[in-house]
């Protein structure tokens, strides 16, 4: 079958992960440019005593329902989550990095199974979010470009031949 979401391409591999028993599984989008270091992510995820910790970067408002949004408390606490919306709330865009306590993703996954197109954004965290599962937001202050539309793609290209290069 093939991976129609991240969450599915996870769940459809889910027993291949259990083998291994991890007690954290690190998530990548594959369609981004950026460089992280993701022991600093973890370091985070473990010092909040975090279920789940989704990667975030301020955008323009503008550009902000693009992306899943993450409403937070002072201490990066996940409050909201806003997947692609028309009005947000907050510029904290999900980046489509995730550090999950592998028994909360397993227990996600395997009750939001039927869900068609199985999504991080629609399905996963909010899951997480009903079921009180403490999320956090690690807010990351680098060079990141998601390059899921044309123009963001283009965008990136420029921005990567420029005489001084950002990334």
């Amino acid at each position: 079958d093939v991976y129609r979401e991240t969450a599915d391409a996870i769940s459809q591999n889910s027993d291949f992960i259990d083998q291994y028993n991890p007690e954290y599984l690190l998530i990548l989008s594959g369609d981004h440019i950026y460089k992280m270091n993701y022991d600093k992510m973890l370091d985070f995820h473990k010092a909040q005593g975090a279920a789940a910790t989704i990667a975030v970067m301020p955008v323009s408002m503008k550009e902000a329902s693009r992306f899943g949004i993450m409403i937070t408390d002072e201490n990066r606490k996940v409050v909201d989550f806003e997947e692609k919306p028309a009005h947000p709330r907050s510029n904290l865009a999900s980046m489509g990095i995730y550090i999950f306590n592998w028994k909360t993703l397993s227990e996600a996954l395997v009750t939001n199974k039927e869900q068609p197109n199985l999504d991080f954004g629609k399905h996963i965290i909010p899951y997480c979010r009903d079921k009180g599962a403490p999320l956090y937001a690690y807010e990351f202050n680098g060079y990141w470009k998601d390059v899921g539309t044309l123009t963001s793609y283009w965008e990136a290209n420029m921005e990567l031949i420029d005489i001084v290069p950002e990334f």
